[in-house]
């Protein structure tokens, strides 16, 4: 059973997300399961492919967090910009 999944994350600057997270999407952890990740307009789409549902839960839950830790990780470097 192949599952899939599109997750579409609105922000004010996916564009920084998606540098942040570049890193990790050069190295496979899993053969289970893939990512692909794209900044459209102002959202973030990341596409997770899957062969089982353990392996889409644990990879959703993986991506949902570093893509939360990168935003929240720009979002402390612009206010700190902000008040230089």
């Amino acid at each position: 059973m192949k599952l899939l999944s599109e997750s579409v994350i609105l922000m004010d600057d996916p564009e920084a997300v998606y540098r942040a997270i570049l890193p990790e999407l050069e190295c496979t952890v899993t053969d289970r399961s893939s990512v692909d990740v794209e900044v459209r307009v102002s959202s973030l789409v990341m596409t997770i492919s899957s062969d089982d549902m353990i392996s889409m839960r644990s990879t959703l839950n993986t991506w949902l967090r570093l893509v939360q830790i990168a935003h929240d990780v720009c979002e402390v470097a612009r206010v700190a910009r902000k008040d230089v």
